[in-house]
């Protein structure tokens, strides 16, 4: 970490927010909007079929036909080949829409950065399970909003709009997934060397898919491709924003206000600090990167932001010490939220490179960002990033979050420790002979995975990939900032590719799945 006026060596932050949540609600709004009426081409291998399919203002093409029309003009059914019109993002562009605009519905993200189209991927790691802290489950949101609506019961909706079943594994062990999870599957024959598998490919191609797998992606083995990389901070306007219940929840500018105290406990000697007081202590600063505990694969919820904050260190040093023996900590805010888990987190988790910030930007922090104050353990996700800081306390205690329970937790939510983001959206359009400037960033929790170690690329469904060290690549690196990259490729043909962005730390740790970019390349 680069810091001036700093009383202690830290390394980065990662930029205070709580875990965001995108409501599964969003998922399921409303039906699909009538595109037109009209032909639809229907491209399987070397067998090209067109087919007439026939939409009117109030009836659809039937979901289960394989030459249903496409509609509405989205890239998941003009660019991911073959969808059939089955999926959320077949109907519903932009999740995130769906979200924010639904009438009387009230969530914790405000807004999401980067312009970024919202994803079945960005609702599911809140809504899951039956049972979440976080929300409804995503399934029983889906199937109210989806059978109590007419547009989809009169487009033939059912079941397999939405659903897949995958027969992989044992002889009856079939999982009824969706279709997100499954349209790249070996079982569909989304990767070329299904080839080699003779009973799969032969499957496939008994569904009329002819060459063995129906995607039909163009793909280019290890292209001539030029990628820096560096530890830039995110845009101001980029940033996403979480209020913790919801903006009508509680009274944020209340929450927000200077006057709220930070009171720090179980030390030897308790004190409560004013805000002035804070702000006229020695500040560090930095650029640190926050990464929400909720993050989908390759979401949005991901920033790097120059800030500035006292060492929490320095605020215990002013309270005569820890307490002997102390191996924990918690912390809550004035709005209720406490570093999540509500239970209290191991002291070399939090405690160490841990700032209470008060700027982001050279300003003092705005109600969105958790004003006055903000909590931010270094290299731990956005659930122990406390916005709105009342109170610190420290702890001797007997059970305590520790990082391997946390980074292997499947509930309420997976986790996904090592993760990264394309800035665009899918269907990004190229041309042939001509460079086209990709780009995003990685980043991992390094506090209880390892640091961020190499990021690569593929350009041919994940065959081969093109590999880079970040400590070669970044000088200075700094395992607190995320890494984000500009990746230049001049296409040689044209086609539908599927760039793809995995990330790997130090212990071994990838991106669970590949982060998948849709690109149209043209003449």
């Amino acid at each position: 970490m680069r810091t001036t006026e700093s009383k202690t060596t830290s390394r980065l932050i990662v930029a205070g927010a709580v875990v965001a949540a995108v409501l599964a609600l969003a998922l399921a709004l409303w039906g699909c909007a009538p595109n037109a009426t009209g032909a639809t081409t229907d491209q399987k291998g070397d067998d090209k079929a067109t087919e007439e399919t026939t939409t009117s203002a109030s009836v659809y093409p039937n979901f289960t036909e394989k030459a249903a029309g496409l509609f509405p003009d989205t890239y998941f059914n003009r660019d991911m080949l073959n969808t059939g019109n089955r999926g959320c993002n077949a109907c519903h562009e932009n999740l995130f829409d769906k979200m924010v605009n639904k009438e009387g519905l009230t969530h914790i993200l405000s807004y999401v950065g980067y312009e970024k189209d919202g994803t079945y991927k960005d609702c599911e790691p809140c809504h899951q399970g039956h049972m979440t802290l976080t929300g409804p489950y995503l399934g029983d949101a889906i199937h109210a909003s989806h059978y109590g609506n007419q547009q989809f019961v009169d487009a033939n909706g059912n079941c397999w709009s939405c659903h897949a079943v995958n027969s992989d594994g044992e002889a009856g062990e079939y999982q009824f997934m969706l279709w997100e999870d499954f349209y790249e599957q070996a079982a569909l024959g989304g990767y070329p060397w299904l080839a080699d598998d003779e009973t799969t490919r032969a499957w496939v191609e008994s569904r009329g898919y002819a060459g063995g797998y129906p995607t039909e992606f163009s793909q280019e083995k290890s292209p001539n491709i030029s990628a820096t990389f560096a530890q830039d901070a995110t845009d101001a306007k980029d940033l996403f924003i979480v209020n913790n219940w919801g903006p009508d929840a509680i009274d944020l500018e209340a929450v927000s206000a200077d006057s709220n105290p930070l009171s720090i406990t179980g030390v030897n000697n308790p004190r409560t600090f004013t805000v002035e007081e804070i702000r006229a202590m020695p500040q560090t600063e930095f650029t640190a990167f926050q990464n929400c505990a909720t993050n989908g694969e390759g979401g949005a919820l991901m920033e790097n932001i120059p800030m500035k904050g006292v060492p929490l260190s320095y605020l215990v040093e002013q309270c005569g010490g820890l307490v002997e023996g102390t191996n924990a900590m918690n912390a809550s805010g004035n709005d209720g939220w406490a570093a999540f888990p509500p239970m209290d987190m191991a002291l070399d988790l939090m405690y160490e490179d841990c700032y209470v910030v008060t700027q982001y930007y050279g300003q003092n922090l705005t109600v969105d960002q958790g004003a006055p104050l903000v909590l931010v353990p270094c290299g731990m996700p956005g659930a122990q990033w406390v916005k709105h800081l009342g109170t610190i306390d420290f702890k001797v205690a007997d059970q305590f979050m520790d990082g391997p329970t946390y980074a292997a937790a499947t509930a309420p939510s997976p986790k996904i420790n090592v993760n990264g983001m394309w800035f665009q959206n899918n269907g990004l359009s190229a041309k042939v002979g001509e460079k086209v400037a990709l780009t995003g960033a990685c980043t991992s929790w390094s506090k209880i995975v390892g640091e961020l170690d190499t990021i690569r690329f593929s350009f041919d469904l994940g065959q081969t990939w093109q590999e880079y060290k970040v400590t070669s690549e970044v000088p200075n690196f700094d395992p607190y900032q995320w890494v984000n990259y500009t990746l230049e490729w001049t296409p040689s043909a044209p086609g539908k590719y599927q760039v793809k962005l995995d990330a790997i730390d130090t212990e071994g740790n990838h991106i669970p799945n590949p982060v998948t970019l849709f690109l149209n390349v043209e003449e």
